[in-house]
């Protein structure tokens, strides 16, 4: 990304542009979802078609297979990643040099740079949009809060069914009842956040214009994809699980669609060689500190500091591959299903309550490592929670195609209506008024009668 920040700055402008805005303004906003993706007006929730799951289908359809095969492969990365380090923090498991080590520690990079590839492909599509509203915005951000809302209510209930002498603390209970609002679900709540100020950072973005937003970019990248990038200094460090590293991100990758020409796919696998060469060295050296010392700590994940959210190979690794994942413009419908799903493996394995019963109780790393196979007995569990979270939200996919779906923006557009049309949203907006430039105006005019 810093090679084309240097680049002549030139807008692109294509009629594709206009297309994209259109369609991916009606799509669904789940984590891996909240991407606008290309469907037709036709197939938003209010649809009155003949079949209820039509609309369902249709985004199935009309999605880009490369990008949606890109999500399917960085959601596989997250639940790797949770696999091991979700049990070396629970269970203060001190990983060394045998094979299931080093293959745990190999996953340690997986984690952030999915998360990041989810990010990046969400605002790819969210870049094309001239001047996104705040109501457009919320309307995601209320459907997203629906979804988390409805898996945790369940998973809650099914988990005191199956185990009710279980004692639950009120973290978890408040966690699995307001999952946003308790960041049960970081990745959801940075992201709703981020949502609701999507558009006035767009505006902003839009109104600097391409020099100030090249200065900004540069800056930002030089403190966070620089001199934190590359360093365990937590100076600049991003605040843990925040919306506030989206807008980075956002900033980075608004200007790159704007204004910078496309990079070609050479570039594009330069850069995620690099990342990943990064990864190797920084990981090998770690395993080298430990072997020659005998100190855990080289081995420990606050050590693994190149792998963290921001960092320069993580963002390396993660815009090469999205980069050249937009390129691919194949309609494979399987593919584009299961990466619909997305979301639910998400809220399945990192529900609070199942979180700690997969990983302490089930699957904890420290029992794991004894089995006789633990590599491939935790990759089949790996498949298992990705085979077993796409088939819970297909299916809940196809519930709220026949409720949910059918009327929700009938119902978002007379509540939000309502609320800007109420007694204090018209005290607010007058009271907000500006009246300096007015005070000015009457100055003027007295000046100008004396």
């Amino acid at each position: 990304m810093a090679l084309n920040l240097a680049d002549n700055v030139h807008k692109k402008v294509s009629e594709d542009c206009t297309m994209h805005a259109e369609t991916h303004a009606e799509t669904h906003t789940e984590m891996h979802a909240a991407t606008m993706r290309k469907e037709p007006r036709s197939s938003s929730r209010d649809t009155a078609s003949a079949s209820p799951f039509s609309p369902v289908v249709r985004r199935w359809r009309n999605r880009e297979s490369g990008v949606e095969a890109l999500r399917i492969i960085a959601m596989v990365m997250i639940v790797a990643y949770h696999s091991c380090w979700n049990g070396t923090a629970v269970h203060n498991v001190a990983l060394g040099s045998s094979a299931f080590d080093l293959w745990a520690l190999s996953l340690s990079p997986l984690g952030k740079t999915g998360v990041a590839i989810f990010f990046l492909i969400s605002a790819w599509y969210l870049c094309e949009r001239e001047a996104p509203t705040f109501r457009s915005s919320l309307r995601k951000a209320c459907y997203l809060e629906l979804e988390v809302l409805m898996y945790n209510i369940i998973l809650f209930a099914e988990y005191r069914i199956l185990v009710p002498n279980a004692l639950l603390s009120v973290d978890d209970i408040v966690g699995n009842l307001f999952p946003i609002s308790s960041n049960a679900l970081w990745y959801a709540t940075a992201y709703i956040m981020f949502l609701l100020l999507y558009p006035f950072v767009t505006a902003a973005l839009r109104a600097i214009g391409p020099s100030m937003h090249a200065r900004l970019a540069l800056v930002m990248f030089a403190v966070w994809g620089i001199a934190y990038g590359l360093t365990r200094y937590a100076t600049w460090e991003f605040p843990t699980w925040s919306f506030i590293y989206f807008i980075y991100l956002y900033i980075l990758l608004s200007y790159y669609r704007w204004y910078l020409r496309e990079i070609t796919p050479s570039t594009a696998w330069l850069m995620v060689a690099a990342g990943c060469l990064i990864f190797v060295v920084h990981i090998a050296s770690c395993v080298l500190a430990f072997r020659y010392t005998g100190n855990h700590s080289y081995t420990n994940i606050d050590h693994l500091f190149l792998t963290g959210e921001g960092k320069l190979p993580v963002l390396l690794v993660a815009f090469g591959l999205v980069s050249l994942a937009v390129r691919c413009h194949r309609h494979i419908i399987g593919i584009n299903a299961v990466a619909s799903a997305m979301f639910g493996v998400y809220v399945l394995h990192e529900n609070a309550v199942l979180r700690n019963l997969l990983w302490s109780e089930m699957f904890p790393l420290e029992q794991v490592r004894t089995w006789r196979a633990p590599i491939a007995m935790l990759i089949a569990v790996i498949a298992c929670i990705v085979v077993f979270g796409t088939i819970i939200d297909i299916l809940r996919q196809l519930l709220f195609a026949m409720t949910i779906d059918k009327h929700y923006n009938t119902w978002f557009d007379a509540v939000y209506d309502w609320l800007c049309s109420c007694e204090v949203a018209q005290w607010l907006r007058a009271s907000l008024q500006p009246v300096k430039g007015i005070m000015h105006d009457v100055h003027d005019t007295e000046g100008r009668a004396s």
